[in-house]
């Protein structure tokens, strides 16, 4: 049995619409979101996440991370998990709560999973969204986060998927620990997925798209057909699509 499983930061102030088209195109079986917003002025104040699952006909699980005051009340950011197989479980669990709102290192990140039926077999999938840290470095409190995140993934060594954006080069501390318990199974790490649009905050500024920040890991036991990245004017980072398949 193949599958086909779309890992996207689909960008906060990216208009759903955009997102939708792309994901329409592409017809993924699963896909694995991060920066759903609800109730923002972005996106017309809708209710994003329940727009995406009815116009896609996918069945769905978000969980948002951290909450803004806005004109309307509240406004919330968060994951998604959608998928054109029922979702028999869901989980949401905090790597970090939320301690703040206008610095990015203390925004609320979870980590949120569904479980899937592929035929007699069991799949597990995860998505998450690590907390962003100055130039990407890895500080005291992104590897409390991260020591979190390993903890939840190293006792699922068997038809399991995490997918997100990690914040993290390929070389850091991040992707070395995840790589102890799953392997890479999207793209060469040298392809980069960040930034399409401009980046400036507290002095770090940039344009172009040089570096790798998204990710798909697989356990052991599952085959990877192949991936790629996707190319789009949409978002700030580029999808990821890889095809799995389950024997």
């Amino acid at each position: 049995m193949k599958v086909t499983l779309l890992q996207w930061n689909v960008w906060y102030e990216e208009k759903i619409k955009n997102i939708i088209k792309v994901i329409k195109e592409l017809n993924p079986d699963i896909v694995c979101l991060q920066e759903i917003d609800l109730n923002s002025e972005h996106n017309d104040y809708k209710n994003v996440p329940e727009e995406i699952a009815k116009s896609l006909k996918y069945h769905h699980f978000y969980k948002p991370s951290m909450k803004f005051k806005n004109k309307k009340g509240w406004e919330f950011l968060g994951n998604g998990i959608y998928s054109k197989f029922p979702l028999l479980s869901q989980k949401m669990t905090y790597i970090q709560k939320p301690s703040g709102i206008d610095d990015y290192d203390k925004q609320g990140r979870i980590y949120i999973e569904a479980k899937i039926k592929l035929g007699k077999k069991l799949l597990t999938i995860g998505t998450v969204h690590v907390s962003y840290s100055h130039r990407f470095e890895i500080t005291s409190r992104k590897i409390e986060e991260v020591d979190k995140l390993v903890k939840i993934i190293k006792k699922k060594q068997k038809m399991f998927i995490l997918t997100g954006d990690m914040n993290s080069k390929p070389s850091s501390y991040t992707v070395k620990q995840l790589e102890k318990f799953l392997k890479n199974s999207g793209p060469n790490y040298t392809q980069k997925t960040w930034t399409t649009k401009p980046f400036d905050y507290k002095g770090f500024n940039e344009t172009k798209l040089r570096w790798r920040l998204d990710y798909v890991f697989a356990s052991k036991d599952i085959h990877v057909i192949k991936s790629k990245i996707i190319k789009t004017k949409f978002s700030d980072h580029l999808p990821i699509l890889v095809e799995f398949e389950f024997i």
